[in-house]
């Protein structure tokens, strides 16, 4: 399994290092990567279309795990936008609903703190009123990620009332570290796998043939992976010897 050490060491002056061998020690440590380039193939979007939204939660634990005897103290992910036709990104989205994205931010916030690392939510680029709605009436106030102080006074406009970060370091609130560790034995791979096949979509009905993290696409069923064995259950899901196995929610 590939975790890339792409990081943000934050005090009072951040910097940003770009896949350094070696995360250093000293500092507060922040991984900033997208989830898909920590776990291969499992995006945001596909752990939003899983037919188990729980396996998020064991998923950001297992990886929390990992991290935090690297020395990682906190993580960015997730968003705060959904899923529309016109994304150039889709697959950083868990969903078109507000709900089912409030879910999944919920469970992987879990999961990153049962492993004792502080989640901070990514509130960068564009923001779902529905989300932030969503977010608000579950009372999750995840600290956040934003590109300035302008963005956070949005999200504080709209009642989202929390810690905010920046590339630059704390806008509000200050870096937390959890002085624990998750004492479960998590396999990343088992996970992986079990979340793939558990996103097996029928995306048209009507449609022909298999896509692959192409959510807009004609084809009849939707993966997230290109691994053959994905495949071969894809076609069979194709032609009605299988259900599919996840949910499509746009």
């Amino acid at each position: 399994m590939l975790f890339l050490t792409a990081v943000l060491t934050l005090s009072f002056g951040w910097k940003l290092i770009d896949f350094v061998p070696i995360i250093p020690k000293e500092g507060y440590v922040v991984l900033d990567v997208r989830l898909r380039d920590i776990v291969k193939d499992v995006s945001n979007l596909c752990l939003g279309s899983n037919g188990n939204l729980t396996l998020a939660r064991d998923l950001a634990e297992a990886i929390g795990i990992k991290m935090k005897k690297l020395g990682v103290k906190a993580i960015v992910f997730g968003t705060m936008d959904t899923l529309s036709r016109d994304d150039s990104d889709p697959l950083k989205r868990f969903s078109g609903s507000p709900y089912i994205t409030a879910q999944v931010i919920e469970y992987m916030m879990e999961g990153f703190a049962n492993a004792g690392i502080y989640p901070i939510l990514d509130a960068r680029g564009k923001i779902s009123p529905e989300v932030v709605k969503a977010l608000i009436s579950r009372k999750l106030f995840l600290p956040v990620m934003v590109e300035n102080e302008e963005k956070m006074k949005i999200l504080q406009a709209m009642g989202y009332k929390t810690a905010f970060f920046s590339p630059e370091g704390p806008l509000y609130g200050k870096e937390i570290s959890f002085n624990w560790n998750s004492e479960r034995s998590l396999d990343i791979e088992e996970i992986r796998k079990e979340i793939l096949k558990r996103s097996i979509i029928i995306l048209n009905p009507l449609g022909k043939g298999v896509a692959i993290n192409d959510p807009f696409s004609s084809a009849k069923v939707l993966i997230f992976s290109p691994e053959s064995w994905l495949i071969d259950l894809a076609k069979k899901v194709e032609k009605g010897e299988l259900p599919a196995t996840g949910r499509k929610s746009w």
